[in-house]
């Protein structure tokens, strides 16, 4: 069987955030004797483009092929892939396709249904009422429209969540939703250099402090609706009591760095809170293992992958309660707060006298997010049903 996976963009295009590496294990793990996976992607990457081979597929591991097509107008449209698409899905058995608002989903959605495809759309958190009321709202509900909801008999939902799920039931509540979270390679996270307080902190800032209490640590793209500045205006309140902790926050700018660095200066956080920019793997590993506590103010997520990654690291997380880990607290995995500078302030207090048991965290994010694990419940849903 062959499953063509259909996305906008790909890995390596880490700009774009946690679902470029999610999408890139997710195709690793399922791929298998009796599944093969043909990705079909473009060569954009945030406001450039990969050096990559071009409209050929190339076999990256066992079963694993991925063609990049070029992108003339970057974010805007390929030609070759409307006139190569068609054909990657007609050699197809399952059609998987990322995201909602982009041509290359459009494209692929009609020549799927006049194949006669199976049709699966992860729409990554497209249907939250944050997305569709961000940036143009009315264009967006035209998009859904006129290009889905003629067709929501005809297409699979895959919510990486119960929120996804619910915010999908609101605008189709006929239509077929399956819930797959998104996984990690547990295995991956457990190798990492080990580094003392201070040694961490100058590696990622060029700094160095004689004293370092607590290291709390950050990820995602500088973009409105993590909500940064939340968590920096909370992390100016809790250094009052804890003067010597550090706040490092890694993500490439999505229009919202200037902002941020403006707001650490005029809160005087130089030497407490720090932008490190976009991080690659290995040192995602380091930070998440040498940090004392990840924490994540956000407005929304369809799931979260660096949360699971911390997890993976055995770490403490104080999150932001509009995103779907409702089960945090009970799991003895962290802190669950409302996303306003006063509750996560009163968290960092918190935390820092709590106790957790970092081999118990391991233990339930490896259960629970694993990609062998993942892959099961993926081939189960959508492939094997």
């Amino acid at each position: 069987m062959r499953i063509c996976l259909i996305s906008s963009s790909f890995y390596p295009a880490i700009s774009y955030g946690g679902p470029i590496s999610a999408t890139l294990g997710l195709a690793k793990s399922i791929a298998c004797e009796d599944l093969q996976v043909f990705i079909s992607t473009t060569n954009a990457n945030g406001n450039d483009r990969l050096n990559v081979p071009l409209n050929n597929f190339v076999q990256k591991e066992k079963n694993l092929f991925i063609k990049y097509y070029h992108e003339e107008f970057i974010n805007r449209f390929s030609f070759s892939f409307l006139f190569g698409i068609w054909s990657d899905i007609k050699k197809s058995n399952i059609i998987y396709i990322q995201y909602l608002y982009s041509y290359t989903v459009i494209i692929s959605l009609l020549f799927a249904l006049i194949q006669f495809k199976k049709v699966v759309i992860c729409p990554r958190g497209s249907f939250s009422s944050y997305t569709l009321t961000y940036k143009r709202p009315l264009l967006k509900r035209i998009w859904i429209s006129l290009f889905f909801a003629p067709f929501t008999n005809s297409i699979i939902w895959h919510a990486s969540s119960y929120l996804e799920k619910n915010d999908i039931k609101k605008i189709f509540p006929k239509s077929k939703v399956e819930i797959v979270n998104d996984g990690v390679d547990f295995n991956s996270f457990q190798s990492s250099s080990i580094l003392k307080k201070d040694e961490l902190i100058f590696k990622y800032t060029s700094k160095k402090y004689m004293h370092i209490s607590n290291i709390f640590f950050s990820m995602g793209r500088l973009h409105k609706i993590k909500s940064f500045d939340i968590l920096i205006k909370s992390f100016s309140i809790y250094i009052k009591k804890d003067k010597n902790a550090k706040l490092l926050i890694a993500g490439a700018d999505d229009g919202e760095e200037k902002m941020l660095s403006l707001l650490i200066e005029k809160l005087k956080l130089q030497n407490s809170v720090f932008l490190i920019g976009l991080v690659n793997f290995d040192d995602k590993k380091i930070l998440l293992n040498n940090c004392d506590y990840f924490t994540l103010a956000s407005s929304f997520e369809s799931f979260g992958i660096v949360i699971a990654e911390a997890l993976c690291c055995g770490k403490p997380i104080i999150l932001s309660n509009k995103t779907p880990w409702c089960d945090l607290e009970d799991n003895k995995c962290g802190i669950l707060v409302n996303n306003d500078s006063k509750s996560f302030a009163i968290a960092f207090n918190k935390i820092s006298s709590m106790k957790f048991n970092s081999e118990n965290i391991k233990s339930i994010a490896e259960e629970n997010f694993d990609w062998k694990n993942i892959s099961k419940k993926f081939l189960e849903k959508f492939i094997n049903d």
